[in-house]
């Protein structure tokens, strides 16, 4: 071979090393940007199950209060006229 040919192929390795490194850099980045989509999107789907969940379990609950005085009285009253 030729000095020429030599040296091309020595370049042409050189750069086809070189972008190889590049390749795999950004197939790195391309991949850590679809996993942080993939957890963002799980993510936001997490949160808003647990919104609905909490929102549909606050509305079921309703606190009742109620005056028992009368009914009280009246069954004091009944014991007592069963006592006379």
């Amino acid at each position: 071979m030729s000095q020429k040919k030599v040296d091309k192929y020595k370049n042409g390795k050189f750069a086809r090393s070189s972008a190889m490194k590049k390749e795999r850099a950004e197939f790195v980045l391309e991949m850590a940007a679809w996993i942080l989509i993939a957890v963002l999107f799980v993510g936001w789907i997490g949160y808003s199950a647990y919104t609905k969940i909490e929102a549909k379990q606050n509305s079921i609950k309703v606190d009742t209060v109620m005056d028992t005085s009368a009914l009280t009285d009246y069954i004091s009253g009944l014991s007592s006229d069963g006592a006379e």
